[in-house]
């Protein structure tokens, strides 16, 4: 004969069911964190742990390029920092004039984008000169770095740059990393090896790659 259910066995089942539920939410936790700790750091790399992870100098805060920047291309034309935003860019800083340590850099940037293999297409590069009729070899672009950015600008915004990234001239000839949100999040000493520069951006490249497939898991 069934005995009648009383309060105190619906609660009892209740709390066992939601006892249960547990190991689920323990397991989404598990699954999640590495997407969510992705995201954030794809968001706010400036936050990334100062740990040897991280070859370059991580900039705390990043540095946004300064307002009224007056960038041209070579053509004379203006540049629009936000054509390259939406990437990762590999920016090279320099001078007045790309000599054979800017041409080396611009080398090792080339190969390193290309060591990304399929991550390459997530990454820009351009070089920054600091000066507005800087000489740079058209045909030296155009063969050797086909896909590169160039955008000149004048002695002021060049001043202004190096202030906002806290220093002087010897802030130029230097990697520096800009994030798709248009700041500029990391940088390189001059002498930096470029297997350094890789390692930091497979890293990043990851984890916004898994960033990308938990926001579009489960979705068309």
């Amino acid at each position: 004969m069934t005995r009648p259910a009383t309060p105190g066995d619906t609660v009892g089942g209740a709390v066992g069911r939601r006892r249960s539920l547990w190991p689920l939410w323990a397991m989404i936790a598990v699954f999640a964190a590495p997407i969510l700790a992705a995201w954030f750091y794809f968001l706010f790399p400036e936050y990334l742990p100062e740990t040897r992870s991280n070859r370059g100098e991580v900039l705390k805060p990043a540095v946004t390029l300064p307002e009224g920047l007056d960038l041209s291309t070579m053509d004379g034309e203006p540049f629009d920092p936000a054509s390259i935003e939406g990437a990762w860019t590999l920016v090279y800083l320099a001078a007045g004039s790309c000599d054979q340590a800017c041409i080396d850099h611009l080398m090792q940037i080339r190969q390193i984008r290309l060591g990304l293999g399929e991550g390459r297409k997530l990454v820009e590069r351009l070089l920054l000169i600091g000066d507005p009729n800087g000489p740079v070899e058209q045909a030296l672009i155009d063969e050797a770095f086909a896909g590169m950015g160039v955008a000149h600008m004048d002695a002021g915004g060049l001043a202004a740059l190096l202030g906002a990234l806290g220093s002087g001239p010897e802030g130029l000839g230097r990697v520096y990393l800009l994030d798709p949100q248009g700041r500029l999040a990391m940088r390189y000493a001059a002498d930096a090896p470029p297997k350094d520069i890789l390692k930091d951006l497979e890293r990043l490249l990851k984890g916004s790659k898994n960033w990308i497939k938990g926001a579009n898991y489960g979705h068309n």
